[in-house]
This record gives structure tokens, C-alpha cells and sequence, in this order.
């Protein structure tokens, strides 16, 4: 159960969208965060392309630190109970305003710190 990406780094190590790789395939794609090989799934009915992560082609940093691989153990729950009446309902990686403790540095987006190439350091900072 990965979480679905909408942006990606294409052939040409650019970051694009998945509409953008709708119209302008490559021939592979990579996940902006962990370097791990994405599946782009191009939803021509829907209009709704999205990429995935395969657990064969996760780098190891993919495998332990990645937030789209490996999802708050809140968003797996509620992703478990929602299965239930939507069978093919994936994770949200949510986007936030984090500090790591381990680098001190500020960030905002998913819990991955570039600097550490982990957000095990990482903590929510929420406006007081």
C-alpha cells in the first residue's frame, strides 16, 4: 500500500507532473524524494495520472525513509477502515511545516528532510 505521487523526476532528472507525463511520456520516472523508480500510471479515462512506488525497484532509503512508501501510522489506520466501503483507496501524504531535530533545519512539504535523507528527525511545528 504506497501513496500516490503526483510529481516525479522525468528521464532527464526534471521534476514533473503527472498531467505533464501524460502528454510528454519518458520512458522511466523517479521518485523526487528517495531516487526509487516510480510506475506512472497514465488514467486516460479518469484524466487522473498518478505514479507509484514498486517495492522491487525501492532504493534502501526508499524502504526505510520514504514518507509515500511508508505512510503515519495514522494515515495507514484510516486508510485500513476505509477499505472497507472503497476497496482501492490508497494513502495522502500530508504536507506540513516540519523542523529536524538532527540537522536543525526548517522545511515544509512531506516528513523528508533532504538534508538527512530521512524524517525520522523530523517534527510537526504547529503555529502557537
Amino acid at each position: 500500500m504506497y501513496a500516490k505521487s503526483f510529481i516525479a523526476l522525468d528521464g532527464n532528472q526534471r521534476l514533473t507532473g503527472a498531467v505533464t507525463a501524460q502528454l510528454h511520456l519518458y520512458d522511466r520516472y523517479s521518485c523526487h524524494l528517495c531516487g526509487s523508480a516510480l510506475i506512472f500510471h497514465p488514467e486516460w479515462g479518469t484524466n487522473r495520472p498518478w505514479f507509484e512506488h514498486s517495492w522491487d525497484d525501492l532504493t534502501e532509503n526508499g524502504r526505510y525513509h520514504c514518507p509515500y512508501v511508508n505512510p503515519e501510522p495514522k494515515e495507514a489506520r484510516r486508510v485500513s477502515m476505509l477499505r472497507r466501503y472503497v476497496t482501492d483507496v490508497l494513502p495522502v501524504v500530508r504536507k506540513a511545516e516540519w523542523r529536524c531535530s538532527e540537522c536543525d533545519s526548517d522545511y515544509h512539504g512531506e516528513r523528508y528532510c533532504m538534508s538527512c535523507r530521512t524524517g525520522d528527525h523530523s517534527i510537526e511545528v504547529t503555529a502557537n
